[in-house]
């Protein structure tokens, strides 16, 4: 498989890089040494951080993969609005809604793909973007 431009981590691949998987290291640093960026959407960071020491681990990871002092990639209006129109194309609920908006998020920023330990629900929500299962 070539290696995307940009890969975007879902909560479940920024959480299993904080808690040193070797696996999702391994092929995360190997897609860093072919070229590809790595974003991580600002849902994401909702969804893991909890304001406490268990977010140091977290905090570099993220302080790792970014030279900005902006930590997260944003979420416009207009990827609000793609993320609400990707639940209604799948028939997804509000339970989705972080899923979704993560997707929007990262093509909105010009990801070509994501890391994810949730592939089904991905697949589905991310059907213009390469799903990489952990």
């Amino acid at each position: 498989m070539a290696t995307p431009h940009a890969i975007a981590l879902d909560s479940g691949a920024l959480i299993a890089l904080s808690r040193g998987h070797d696996r999702v290291r391994r092929w995360l640093r190997n897609a860093i040494r072919d070229g590809a960026m790595v974003q991580v959407p600002a849902p994401v960071l909702a969804e893991t951080l909890r304001g406490g020491p268990q977010d140091v681990a977290v905090y570099r990871i993220l302080n790792s993969i970014s030279d900005e002092d902006e930590l997260g990639v944003p979420l416009s209006a207009r990827a609000a609005r793609d993320a609400g129109e990707r639940l209604g194309r799948t028939g997804y609920g509000p339970e989705k809604a972080i899923d979704a908006m993560i997707v929007a998020c990262a093509r909105a920023n010009g990801a070509d793909a994501i890391l994810t330990q949730d592939p089904k629900d991905m697949r589905a929500l991310a059907a213009d973007l390469l799903v990489i299962e952990l």
